[in-house]
């Protein structure tokens, strides 16, 4: 987080934004590993993934499409889904 915040970058991400979802869900379950293995509670792990959300989106002014964000939410489920029937 080195940006300076006079120099943040407005950014509202949408459906036509490009991006490499197996990379980013490799990378999403890499985090949650690390956040189920170091906190024990639940709920203080997901507390840290908003909260990690938030500074993102207060520091750099980043957003969602609520389109977008439904379609992240499928994708996450599906995988989700994906992983309880290994």
């Amino acid at each position: 987080m080195s940006e300076k915040v006079s120099e943040k970058v407005s950014e509202k991400a949408s459906l036509d934004v490009a991006l490499d979802i197996d990379a980013t869900l490799k990378v999403a379950d890499k985090v949650a590993d690390l956040l189920d293995a170091n906190i024990k509670e639940p709920f203080e792990r997901y507390l840290v993934a908003r909260l990690i959300s938030i500074l993102y989106e207060e520091a750099w002014n980043f957003s969602l499409d609520p389109e977008f964000e439904g379609k992240v939410r499928k994708i996450a489920k599906r995988s989700q889904k994906n992983e309880d029937g290994d």
